[in-house]
C-alpha cells in the first residue's frame, strides 16, 4: 500500500513539475517576445528619425548656411567702413563707398549708452543710431527666442563654433591624460581670474574702490590673494573642487562685465550726461574708427590676449562666449522669459545621453524634461543627435505640436532682419555726421581730443 500512495506521489509530482516548466517557459517565451516588440518599436521609431534625418539638409547645415550668410555680411560691412575711412584719411583720393552704419553693432558700450538715452528721453541716438537698432533687435530676440541670436546670426559666435569644432579634431589625436588638461586648464585659468575679477568690480560698483585705486601702495597686500586664487582651481583635489563649480566661478566673469556696464551706465549714468556727451565730446562722433583703429593698430598686449582666446577656444568649447562675452549673459537672463523651450518625452526616451553629449554648452538634457537654462543656445544640436522620433524638440510652451528648426530659424533671423529694414525706412539708421565733418575729423584722429582715458573724455 505504501508503495502505491508513493508511486503515486511520485507520478504527480513528476506531473506538477512538468507543468510547472512548461509555464515557465511559456511565461519567458512571452516574455522574450514582449521584449523584442518593444526593441522593434525602439528600432522602429529609431529607424524612423533615421530615415528623417538621412537628407542632406539637417538643423546644423542650415544653421551654417545662417552663420556663414551673417559672416559674410559683417565681412562686408567691415571692408566697406575701412574704404570709407580710407577715403575720409586720403582727402578724398581713394574710391569713395558710404559709410555703412551695420558697423556700429561692434560699439557695445556705446548700444548700453544709446539704450539709456531711449529710455530716458524715448529719443535714438543721434551718433549711433544703427547701434542702438542692432541692440534692441537682440534685446527683443532674446526675449522671444533665447539666444538664438548666438547660435544663429552672432559672428563672434560662429568664430567661436568653427575653432571648437576644428579643436574636437584635434583633441581626438589626444590620449585620455592630454585631453583633460587641454580641456581642463583654460577653465581652471578662468575660474582663478574670475576670483580676483568678480570681486574687484562688485567692489566697484559699490563705490568701496575706483580705478584710482589700483595705483595705489595698498594694492601689494592683495597680490597675496590673487596668487592664491589662480593657484586654487589646480591644487584642490576634485572632491573638494568639483568642475561644476569651478565652471560657475569662471561664468561668473561675463556675468560681472555685464553688471559692471549695466549699473555704471543704466543706472548710474545721467541722461544729462548722455545729452552732452553726443553733443560735445568728439570721441563719441569717431567711436567707429577708433574702433577700427583697434583692430588695424592692435597692440602687442591686444595681440596677446587675442591669440590666448583663440587658443583656448579650441580646446574650450565656445570658450569666449561662455565666459566672456557681456552680450552673451545680458542675452540668457532676458531669455529666461522665452516660452521657446527643448522639451523630452520622457516616456520615449531610451536614455542614450546623445543629446548630452551633443550639447556645445554642457547642458545634461537628458535629465530635464524642460530645458531651462540661461547657457541654452537653441542651436538644436541636442534635438538633431537624438535617435527616437518625437522625443527631444523644440517646443512652444503650452503648445504640444513641435518647432521645426527652419520655422524657429525664421522667427530669431527673420525679426532681426525686419528691424533692420524697419530702421532704414522710419529714418533711424543713418546718424547726423555728415561727410565732411568725418573727413574732418578722421584727418586729425591723432589729436588728444579723440583719445579718453577711464571714461573721461576732452569736451567741444
Amino acid at each position: 500500500m505504501d508503495n502505491i500512495v508513493k508511486t503515486g506521489e511520485y507520478y504527480i509530482g513528476k506531473r506538477f513539475n512538468g507543468l510547472r516548466a512548461y509555464h515557465l517557459e511559456r511565461r519567458n517565451d512571452l516574455a522574450s517576445q514582449n521584449e523584442n516588440t518593444i526593441q522593434k518599436s525602439d528600432a522602429s521609431r529609431v529607424s524612423k528619425k533615421k530615415r528623417k534625418s538621412s537628407s542632406w539638409m539637417t538643423s546644423l547645415r542650415f544653421r551654417w548656411i545662417s552663420q556663414i550668410s551673417f559672416f559674410i555680411l559683417t565681412i562686408y560691412v567691415g571692408w566697406m567702413f575701412y574704404l570709407f575711412v580710407r577715403y575720409c584719411e586720403t582727402g578724398g583720393a581713394t574710391v569713395y563707398v558710404t559709410r555703412s552704419p551695420g558697423v556700429e553693432a561692434f560699439l557695445p558700450i556705446g548700444a548700453f549708452m544709446g539704450l539709456k538715452y531711449f529710455l530716458g528721453t524715448g529719443k535714438v541716438d543721434p551718433l549711433h543710431p544703427a547701434g542702438f537698432v542692432i541692440f534692441a533687435s537682440i534685446l527683443l530676440t532674446s526675449f522671444l527666442f533665447q539666444r538664438g541670436f548666438c547660435s544663429w546670426i552672432c559672428p563672434a559666435g560662429t568664430i567661436s563654433e568653427w575653432v571648437w569644432r576644428f579643436g574636437d579634431w584635434i583633441k581626438s589625436k589626444f590620449n585620455k591624460g592630454v585631453r583633460y588638461w587641454a580641456e581642463a586648464f583654460p577653465v581652471k585659468l578662468t575660474c582663478g581670474l574670475s576670483m580676483i575679477s568678480t570681486p574687484i568690480v562688485a567692489l566697484m560698483l559699490l563705490d568701496v574702490i575706483s580705478f584710482v585705486s589700483f595705483g595705489s601702495p595698498n594694492m601689494k597686500f592683495i597680490y597675496p590673494f590673487m596668487i592664491a586664487a589662480i593657484v586654487i582651481p589646480f591644487a584642490l583635489p576634485r572632491k573638494i573642487w568639483q568642475a561644476r563649480v569651478e565652471d560657475s566661478i569662471a561664468r561668473a566673469w561675463k556675468y560681472s562685465i555685464f553688471a559692471f556696464f549695466a549699473v555704471t551706465i543704466l543706472i548710474k549714468m545721467p541722461v544729462q550726461q548722455l545729452e552732452m556727451m553726443f553733443t560735445n565730446v568728439p570721441f563719441m562722433k569717431v567711436a567707429d574708427v577708433r574702433m577700427l583703429k583697434f583692430f588695424t593698430n592692435m597692440s602687442m598686449l591686444a595681440i596677446i590676449i587675442l591669440s590666448v582666446i583663440v587658443v583656448f577656444s579650441i580646446f574650450s568649447k565656445n570658450y569666449w562666449c561662455r565666459y566672456f562675452c557681456p552680450y552673451g549673459a545680458m542675452i540668457g537672463i532676458l531669455g529666461w522669459a522665452s516660452a521657446f523651450r527643448i522639451v523630452r518625452n520622457k516616456k520615449t526616451c531610451i536614455d542614450c545621453s546623445k543629446c548630452t553629449i551633443a550639447c556645445p554648452v554642457h547642458i545634461e538634457v537628458e535629465k530635464k524634461n524642460v530645458v531651462y537654462n540661461v547657457e541654452c543656445l537653441g542651436c538644436y544640436d541636442c534635438v538633431d543627435s537624438c535617435p527616437v522620433d518625437d522625443t527631444l524638440d523644440m517646443k512652444l510652451l503650452g503648445y504640444k505640436k513641435k518647432i521645426h528648426y527652419a520655422v524657429y530659424a525664421g522667427f530669431v533671423v527673420g525679426l532681426f532682419v525686419v528691424f533692420m529694414n524697419t530702421a532704414r525706412v522710419t529714418g533711424y539708421w543713418y546718424n547726423n555726421v555728415s561727410l565732411q565733418e568725418y573727413m574732418e575729423r578722421i584727418s586729425d584722429l591723432d589729436n588728444p581730443k579723440y583719445e579718453h582715458k577711464q571714461g573721461e573724455f576732452a569736451v567741444e
